[in-house]
């Protein structure tokens, strides 16, 4: 019954079966469409036969559906990414959908989105990677519902962005109860329009509240770069702030201060940001600033359970930081 190809074909099953290739098609679609009840059960009795495996590409563009989201990063490294990422996948199948992460390395990867047709169909896309431009995106995808979540939104169009500035204001009034006058910030990286706002947002706050910043550094958010950059530096402790845009540089500023100031590490002021677990524990308990990641993704998750957007449309949700003193 086979055709000359050894893999079987979706003529092959019509052909055992006794139906047209249209009604094997949509016999074996997994969408609820009419047909007699004798003929799908045939069709499916003649596919398991011929043990026939539907093409995924060939059945999204019948059924305009590859029941796949695009994550679009830079990279996931950093601690807060493990566990947003690890919510945000469990949330994902739990309507039904599967996860295909894309990496974009620098700017000339984002012309490699279009070249795949997998990638370029996909039911949604939520955009990490601060490479991608909110004008830029929705062209790049066979889709309406794609998503900004890397700080940056247009008029039109979709995002889930989170209210840094009231997080950080309430860790700098924090500072300032505690009589800290001058302060060091530990950042990101500096091509992030994210980590840019975020930065502005500490200046404009310490600014307001009589904080010197003596030391401004950028590193990469991790632990090793802010205990190289610290390691370099004598600091005059008296009341200083050591304020870090991730709680992994926050670590790295306890270990120096344990390493240097054994005997006053325990009062030092070490500000993180991400509120990770690492934040919570006893060898590293310091105030972090965070947000509701569950909150965050409850967002997404309702923008991609919408059923349609009208062209043009805008929704742009936000969800609140907050300050966790310890």
């Amino acid at each position: 019954m086979k055709s000359n190809s050894s893999v079987p074909t979706l003529e092959d099953v019509a052909k055992l079966a006794g139906v047209s290739k249209s009604v094997a098609s949509r016999a074996l679609s997994g969408k609820n469409r009419p047909i007699a009840a004798d003929k799908k059960a045939r069709v499916t009795e003649a596919a398991a036969q011929l043990g026939y495996v539907a093409n995924p590409f060939a059945q999204s563009l019948i059924n305009q559906s590859t029941g796949m989201i695009a994550i679009v990063v830079n990279h996931i490294s950093d601690i807060s990414d493990l566990a947003l990422f690890d919510l945000l996948i469990q949330s994902i199948q739990s309507i039904g959908k599967q996860t295909l992460f894309v990496r974009l390395r620098s700017e000339k990867d984002i012309a490699d989105i279009k070249r795949s047709p997998f990638v370029h169909r996909v039911d949604a896309a939520l955009i990490f990677s601060d490479l991608i431009e909110p004008e830029e995106a929705p062209h790049l995808f066979y889709t309406d519902k794609v998503i900004m979540l890397n700080g940056k939104k247009a008029d039109a169009g979709l995002s889930v962005t989170i209210n840094e500035a009231l997080g950080i204001e309430q860790a700098i009034i924090n500072a300032y109860e505690r009589s800290i006058k001058r302060a060091v910030l530990l950042c990101g990286r500096k091509t992030s329009i994210t980590e840019k706002q975020r930065v502005l947002s500490y200046q404009q706050s310490m600014a307001k509240y009589g904080i010197d910043i003596e030391l401004l550094a950028y590193c990469d958010y991790s632990y090793e770069s802010a205990l190289a950059y610290l390691s370099n530096h004598t600091l005059d402790i008296q009341n200083l702030g050591i304020f870090c845009t991730s709680d992994a540089m926050a670590m790295a500023a306890v270990d120096y201060c344990r390493e240097q100031y054994r005997d006053v590490v325990e009062r030092q002021a070490i500000y993180g940001f991400d509120n990770t677990f690492f934040s919570q524990i006893r060898s590293y308990f310091f105030s972090t600033i965070g947000y509701s990641k569950q909150e965050f993704i409850d967002l997404i998750i309702q923008l991609l359970k919408t059923e349609k957007f009208e062209n043009g449309e805008a929704r742009h949700l936000s969800v609140d930081s907050e300050f966790y003193f310890r």
